[in-house]
């Protein structure tokens, strides 16, 4: 997949869904039997295509913590790995609008999130 040199991911985004859905939507009707194209690929093979185009997986953990509810409302996500956190984001949403946050790593809120996660691995 190429994507143009002056575009921004954002303009392509869009594209780029669209053909990792087509082809993956083309493999699984192949796959399925539900297309001949034994000339191209077998329904083995397409298969056997799915199940390798993961270049890797990796999981995550999202635990959000709600301060308040409503409208404002605010909470923090913490995405952790087992015992390490990944990203602590802070959210605040009022009616018909919300925003996010990256919360930095030596802020008291980040330590909240820390004791948070200690709790719940406990």
């Amino acid at each position: 997949m190429t994507t143009a040199i002056n575009k921004k991911c954002a303009d392509v985004i869009a594209d780029q869904l669209a053909n990792r859905e087509n082809h993956l939507a083309w493999l699984y009707k192949v796959a399925d039997g539900q297309i001949e194209a034994e000339d191209i690929i077998s329904a083995d093979e397409a298969q056997e295509e799915v199940f390798s185009m993961a270049y890797g997986i990796k999981t995550y953990s999202v635990a959000r913590v709600v301060w308040s509810g409503g409208g404002p409302a605010d909470w923090i996500e913490i995405t952790y790995n087992r015992d390490d956190i990944v990203k602590v984001e802070y959210v605040y949403q009022d009616w018909y609008d919300g925003a996010r946050l990256d919360v930095d790593e030596g802020s008291a809120v980040y330590r909240y999130a820390e004791s948070i996660l200690e709790g719940l691995n406990s």
